[in-house]
């Protein structure tokens, strides 16, 4: 069992083409679906420092999305 099964299963509308543009409501599928911090509905308009880490780091293309989905797939050691 993956430690990120909310994020793994919304990998199929998320956008794997590094060009395509990233919305904040993208990036919260990948940052937040999975942390038991976050309540989806409420305080949606907060943003945590690891979601600005992240954002800043899919948007500028230092990281990928598809490089994200890859490191949390069931049977990888991360």
């Amino acid at each position: 069992m993956t430690a990120f099964p909310k994020l793994c299963a919304a990998a199929g509308r998320l956008p794997l083409d590094p060009d395509a543009a990233l919305c904040d409501a993208d990036i919260v599928r990948i940052a937040c679906s999975d942390c038991p911090f976050y309540k989806e509905g409420e305080d949606e308009e907060l943003e945590c420092g690891a979601f600005r880490l992240l954002r800043h780091l899919l948007r500028t293309k230092v990281l990928t999305v598809r490089a994200v989905l890859d490191a949390v797939r069931p049977g990888d050691d991360g």
